[in-house]
């Protein structure tokens, strides 16, 4: 059994968030777009439309902050510590061509 699976019912998140979640994909989120924008189209609406790239945002998460969430969230002090373990042994990079990301 996975640890997401142990820790489900705390771990949740709001249910109009499509990453990150089984059987809910990018395309589940701009099915959900299009069918809305179909629907005030049809219904002679104005449609505006406003995307924020947030894809730096996750080289830049306060993980102190994510486990004082998951603290408050009374999530076992043992996966906390693996985490925290984890988050100091490790570090993630995206290379571009010849350029790293730090």
């Amino acid at each position: 059994m996975g640890i997401m699976r142990l820790f489900d019912d705390l771990l949740t998140s709001d249910p109009l968030q499509f990453g990150f979640k089984q059987n809910s994909s990018c395309n589940h989120a701009l099915f959900t777009l299009k069918t809305v924008i179909n629907h005030h189209v049809a219904n002679s609406a104005t449609v505006s439309i406003c995307a924020l790239d947030i894809s730096k945002a996750f080289d830049r998460v306060d993980h102190f902050a994510l486990l004082q969430l998951l603290m408050d969230k009374n999530i076992s002090k043992m996966l906390i510590g693996v985490l925290i373990d984890w988050l100091l042994k490790s570090f993630v990079c995206v290379r571009w061509g010849s350029a790293l990301s730090f």
